[in-house]
């Protein structure tokens, strides 16, 4: 009997820690369907035009489309997971995007797309807020910085699925097959999901909504909880606009290259996303000082996108500016586990929801908000006309460059000042 017992407790901590990985599992692989379900346009994009009729405006109504419903969701996103808890929130998310995916395929208006990917991304806008939390709850806090560094790596892995592979699926079964394949396997998660997934904790049933955003706005008044919006806004802002944005622009310009050859080191970059995500989270879980952490690493992101500047980039060649891209993405992919780490410490794992969606939406606005002076910026120093902006990324000059990596260098600065914001909070629950 006694060695019954001993066999019994021996194999609980087994089960859950196996059924904790599978069911972080089915949310990752859900993140990654609804990295794929972002990137897709680009892909299915010539197929979409010729069998409706339309032109690029289409194509950029189907990207739209899917930006307003992931918008509009990010604030709700983290209210609906700290309030009803990961299970309730991951299968509804699970259950849109399979309606949505299933609703494309099958549409025979624009308009039709338009509703099917406002509901898709409805439902993709909940799933990363819902993963955090579930690494939050299911995993100590000395692996939490590795497994949220691992989770972005499978948004990642969902974006590489949306290039090539997708493209070669759409080519040889059609755009709709695909789609119906993606909503058929997303049924599939979802059972997956509904077996492994634990209810929330009873506690979950005495909460409201009521009291969940009375907790958020008490948040919002705290230096600490700006600080940590800062630093991901000025992370978020200045690694999109820079990989994101210009800088397959840039590259072919500074070497009089093809887009398609100068996207060489943005992969680079992407690479070095990914190790970086996994193995400067590892570290996060080790470090006794986040504040000092997000310093450093934010001056050294600073100090990479000087290195980006046009007299170095000529002086040196495209391998150099390759590898720059590539110590950039191992920079950008490790300052999420950490920022993700003082996020989780700052409103705890009972209240990271809320505390995710503030950080997306800031970095969300402050992005959004740069974008026109950046424009502005680079077409006044490259002696363009304001009315040509449209042609701007390949008329730019080495001093709209420069003018570009003045300003990131500006948009880092909350970066700087964030962390000093978060360090006495992050003394008292570290």
């Amino acid at each position: 009997m006694a060695a019954l017992g001993q066999q019994a407790v021996a194999s609980s901590p087994l089960r859950f820690f196996d059924r904790a990985y599978v069911a972080w599992g089915t949310v990752a692989f859900a993140y990654a369907v609804a990295f794929l379900q972002r990137m897709s346009p680009q892909t299915v994009g010539l197929d979409f035009m010729r069998d409706f009729g339309t032109d690029a405006s289409g194509v950029a109504m189907l990207a739209s489309s899917y930006f307003w419903g992931y918008t509009l969701m990010q604030i709700p996103a983290g209210v609906l997971v700290d309030r009803y808890g990961v299970k309730r929130v991951v299968l509804c998310s699970m259950a849109a995007s399979v309606l949505g995916s299933a609703a494309f395929a099958l549409s025979p208006t624009l308009f039709d797309v338009f509703v099917a990917r406002v509901v898709v991304a409805c439902g993709d806008a909940l799933v990363f807020t819902a993963l955090l939390k579930l690494v939050a709850q299911n995993f100590s806090d000395q692996r939490f910085g590795l497994m949220s560094g691992i989770s972005q790596v499978s948004g990642y892995v969902g974006g590489v699925l949306a290039t090539t592979p997708l493209a070669a699926a759409v080519s040889g079964f059609g755009w709709r097959a695909c789609f119906l394949f993606i909503a058929c396997v997303g049924v599939a998660n979802f059972a997956c999901a509904s077996a492994t997934l634990k209810s929330a904790p009873a506690n979950y049933t005495s909460r409201t909504l009521k009291s969940v955003l009375v907790t958020s706005w008490h948040a919002l008044g705290s230096a600490a909880t700006w600080g940590c919006a800062m630093s991901f806004a000025a992370h978020f802002a200045v690694v999109t606009t820079l990989a994101g944005v210009w800088g397959i622009p840039m590259v072919a310009h500074y070497f009089g290259i093809s887009p398609s050859a100068a996207g060489g080191p943005l992969l680079a970059f992407m690479v070095g996303n990914a190790i970086g995500s996994i193995f400067l989270g590892h570290a996060a879980d080790r470090m006794q000082s986040l504040n000092a952490a997000l310093i450093s690493i934010t001056l050294l992101r600073m100090v990479l996108v000087v290195m980006l500047l046009p007299a170095l980039a000529h002086s040196f060649g495209f391998f150099y500016v390759g590898a720059v891209f590539a110590v950039l993405g191992l920079v950008a992919g490790g300052t999420v586990p950490l920022i993700l780490k003082s996020t989780k410490h700052l409103y705890t794992a009972e209240r990271i929801g809320v505390g995710a969606s503030i950080n997306t939406t800031a970095a969300g606005i402050f992005a959004g908000l740069a974008q026109p002076a950046i424009a502005f910026a680079m077409v006044t120093a490259s002696g363009l006309d304001p009315d040509i902006g449209s042609s701007l990324r390949s008329a730019a000059s080495d001093s709209g460059y420069a003018a570009l990596i003045e300003i990131l260098l500006l948009m880092s600065l909350p970066g700087l000042l964030g962390p000093l914001m978060m360090r006495r909070e992050l003394i008292l629950r570290t």
